[in-house]
């Protein structure tokens, strides 16, 4: 059974990546309005920032399972 080209790792990383973009502009308004929604701006930026390393690590992870070497 072959694989098809874009897997769920890939489709994993564009949505945590997706993720991490909306959490840095809902950083950047809150900071710039100087208000707060449900969490201070600073955590959301904390939260783009683990969404884009977990999307990276999704790609690094298909990366393996194609059997290219990532070390």
């Amino acid at each position: 059974m072959q694989k098809e080209p874009a897997t769920k790792y890939f489709w994993i990383s564009r949505l945590a990546g997706f993720v991490g973009i909306v959490c840095i502009i809902i950083g950047i308004i809150t900071a710039v309005i100087d208000d707060v929604w449900v969490a201070l701006p600073a955590t959301y930026v904390q939260l783009g920032i683990a969404a884009f390393l977990f999307a990276i690590w999704a790609v690094l992870y298909e990366l393996r399972d194609r059997g290219i070497k990532t070390r």
